[in-house]
């Protein structure tokens, strides 16, 4: 940030009144840098602030929705901004890729479906936000799609023989969810300890009618 007094003759270094002057100068000098700077930055989707983001939301006919994050409607704004391409399956696995969407897509061609996989540990609310989105701007009518989220949990319990063992399992789960869990036990008898590894796998699957 650029001073003023640097640019004082030196015949000012010990003229109180005009040292006075530039500091009080100094505080407008730097809030219309800020705003000049600001504004430059505004005219890039990558750099703009929300005020920004408004003005290429409404050159593109988009609802500015200020619920969502600052970095999902600049996708959304890119997304609307890229050049014509042929909605191929290899082009779109790469515009994800640049898009910051880890998905894993794959196509029914005979049911006209189409799947995104994704890793819940690895994905975020707004990735999912972005990749509804774009789906519902990419893919043709007639072909349906699903989002299916997994993850995994490894359990380990014990389990005894003679006595009561009660386990309790509640699952709270959001509308249009698919859970699933595969158990594999592992039963010792005698004087070791038997032991019980539980792995479940659950799957949240949203479908989208486009």
């Amino acid at each position: 940030m650029p001073k003023l007094q640097d640019y004082l003759a030196e015949y000012y270094d010990d003229v109180y009144e005009m040292q006075k002057l530039v500091e009080a100068e100094q505080v407008d000098f730097t809030g219309f840098e800020d705003l000049i700077s600001r504004s430059l930055m505004n005219q890039f989707v990558i750099h703009a602030d929300s005020q920004g983001l408004a003005l290429f939301e409404d050159e593109l006919g988009l609802e500015t929705d200020l619920s969502l994050s600052l970095e999902t409607r600049r996708y959304n704004i890119l997304m609307h901004s890229l050049p014509p391409h042929p909605i191929t399956i290899k082009y779109l696995r790469e515009l994800l890729k640049n898009l910051n969407i880890p998905a894993v897509v794959e196509v029914d061609y005979i049911k006209s479906q189409f799947y995104a996989y994704l890793e819940r540990s690895q994905t975020t609310k707004d990735q999912i936000d972005r990749l509804k989105y774009l789906l519902n701007v990419y893919l043709p009518a007639n072909l349906f799609f699903s989002i299916i989220t997994t993850a995994e949990a490894d359990v380990q319990q014990r389990l005894y023989f003679g006595a009561v063992h009660v386990t309790r399992v509640a699952t709270s789960a959001p509308t249009r969810l698919k859970t699933a869990s595969s158990i594999n036990q592992k039963l010792y008898f005698g004087s070791i300890a038997p032991q019980v590894l539980t792995k479940a796998i659950a799957y949240a699957k949203e479908v989208k009618y486009v």
